[in-house]
């Protein structure tokens, strides 16, 4: 049976507000383990995806393409003793300082094929999944690597 958004996505999505302070982004990703967030403006609406890609491009005045090519260690891993790294000079910054704007959106009948192809045609790892304005849910790779492999992401 082919598979749809609303049969791969997460449901339970966590949304970040636009004037959220990276430091508190940090926080809350290593607290719910997660790797990215839909942004909300102030009346709720859908205006980006922050990710952890965008978190580590604040801290480093690298490339990120060299960034991730040359392997640095993520940076939601880091230890209490490099805590000082979030109250640098951009514990000021905003997550509408980094996220990414407009980003793209697929409906909960999407089939997994298309996922795939818009994920690969974009360059991204994940996409939100809307009904109407609402936020439903997101679709990862990860989740497409579990519905390939015939697996169940939560067994």
């Amino acid at each position: 049976m082919i598979k749809i958004a609303r049969d791969l996505m997460t449901r339970d999505v966590i949304l970040v507000n636009e004037n959220m302070v990276i430091h508190s982004l940090i926080d809350l990703f290593l607290e719910k383990k997660i790797s990215s967030a839909p942004v909300v403006n102030e009346e709720n609406n859908l205006i980006g995806i922050v990710t952890k890609t965008d978190i580590l491009g604040s801290f480093l005045d690298l490339d990120l393409d060299l960034t991730v090519k040359f392997g640095l260690k993520d940076i939601l891993e880091y230890s209490q003793e490099h805590s000082d790294l979030k109250i640098s000079a951009e514990k000021e910054k905003k997550v509408k300082d980094i996220m990414t704007v407009d980003p793209i959106t697929v409906s909960e009948d999407t089939p997994a094929e298309k996922l795939a192809e818009i994920m690969i045609d974009n360059n991204i790892h994940r996409l939100i999944v809307t009904k109407g304005s609402a936020i439903t849910g997101i679709v990862s790779t990860l989740d497409l690597i579990y519905y390939v492999a015939g697996k169940n992401k939560y067994e």
